[in-house]
């Protein structure tokens, strides 16, 4: 829903994720440029005035946005207690869950209060992990500055920090109060993270019809990126994985109606390969390697067109990830298998898989593909 031509926030989209269950939910996912400068203003939408919120964000995003961020939450009338961590995904720990904890007591914080994630998916994470499980839950409110948070982790309300060197494996679902992405935090992103971020949007492409119905999406990335016109119709690109994401959030909230679970294509793979690199790989990178492997695994089983996967290369090179995706990886594989077995998705230790099938857009769940299927998979360079 865009806002009035000519006024401050003319640029603004709003997304609605409406919830059912015992107690019906409503928030908003906020999509518009400048928004860091406006975020007192957004923030008071969701939180009473006397709230407090703990700024969460990493060393990385604190030099660049840290200072605009305080200035307008104060400006917002909130008293706002700032909380740094080390950049990277060994932030999204117990130990450092355990920081946060400490700030938030320290800063007597309460149920009404919120904590407030600055940052990618690692902040996104530990913020609304630490939020869900403080007082037994309180509010959390996302600024994510990445694509692959204003896409796709920071909508949803899963949160998790990883443990025993398994990704994600000790979370909650906590639904955020809202979600507010400045756009223009993009321009500043490294082109790698760009990179990352686009696999998650290609993603959305590959699972459409499945999730709402609809086709098209893929196709329109395609023409974008040959046209070279993606980077020009960024808002809209965001605004509708933003919208494919809630309608699957909307209709599986907790992933018991099996949905929700399309959203992992490429993920069990891509986890194993993020693991035994260490976190070396970025997530979005992993995914897309993942997202490859399930389409030949898919192709090899009969199940989809064995067209399609040039075209996803196609995609790759113009989004700058085919080099990921085809360089060799020192992973045994027999050892990404076994990574694969430990995924916190699997159900009686059979690996569970979303793959392609019969055409762009549709996707289903597996759990029954024999181990020597995907190791012939995973030995593919």
């Amino acid at each position: 829903m865009s806002k009035t031509a000519g006024s401050p926030q003319a640029a603004q989209q709003q997304i609605k994720v409406t919830l059912s269950g015992l107690e019906p939910r409503q928030y908003s996912i906020v999509v518009a440029p400048d928004l860091l400068n406006r975020l007192g203003e957004e923030c008071a939408q969701v939180l009473a005035a006397d709230a407090k919120i703990l700024l969460l964000t990493d060393a990385n995003l604190a030099e660049r946005y840290l200072e605009t961020a305080m200035a307008s939450l104060k400006t917002g009338g909130f008293e706002v207690f700032p909380l740094v961590v080390p950049a990277g995904e060994q932030s999204k720990s117990l130990s450092q869950a355990q920081q946060v904890y400490e700030t938030a007591m320290q800063a007597n914080m309460t149920r009404k209060d919120a904590i407030l994630g600055l940052g990618g998916g690692v902040i996104g994470d530990l913020a609304g992990f630490c939020a869900s499980t403080y007082h037994r839950g309180m509010g959390v409110i996302h600024v994510p500055t990445t694509l692959v948070a204003q896409v796709d982790s920071a909508i949803g309300g899963k949160t998790a920090v990883n443990f025993g060197q398994v990704k994600n494996i000790v979370g909650t679902f906590h639904q955020p109060l809202r979600v507010i992405s400045d756009s223009t935090t993009l321009d500043t992103l490294p082109k790698r993270e760009l990179a990352a971020g686009m696999a998650e949007v290609i993603k959305y492409g590959l699972i459409e019809t499945s999730c709402t119905g609809q086709s098209g999406f893929f196709q329109w990335l395609l023409d974008q990126a040959q046209a070279g016109t993606l980077r020009a119709n960024f808002a809209e690109m965001i605004r509708r994985c933003c919208e494919i994401k809630a309608a699957v959030v909307m209709q599986d909230e907790l992933e018991t109606k099996g949905l929700r679970f399309f959203l992992n294509l490429g993920h069990t793979f891509g986890h194993a390969y993020e693991s035994l690199s260490d976190y070396g790989l970025l997530h979005g990178e992993a995914v897309a390697i993942g997202m490859l492997k399930a389409l030949r695994l898919s192709v090899s089983l009969g199940m989809f067109p064995e067209t399609v996967e040039a075209q996803l290369e196609t995609l790759y090179r113009h989004t700058n990830l085919l080099g990921c995706v085809n360089r060799s990886l020192p992973y045994e594989p027999e050892t990404l298998l076994g990574k694969m077995k430990l995924d916190k998705k699997n159900r009686d230790a059979n690996i569970r898989l979303v793959l392609p099938v019969d055409a762009i857009g549709q996707v289903v769940v597996r759990d029954d593909v024999p181990d020597d299927k995907i190791l012939k998979i995973l030995a593919q360079s």
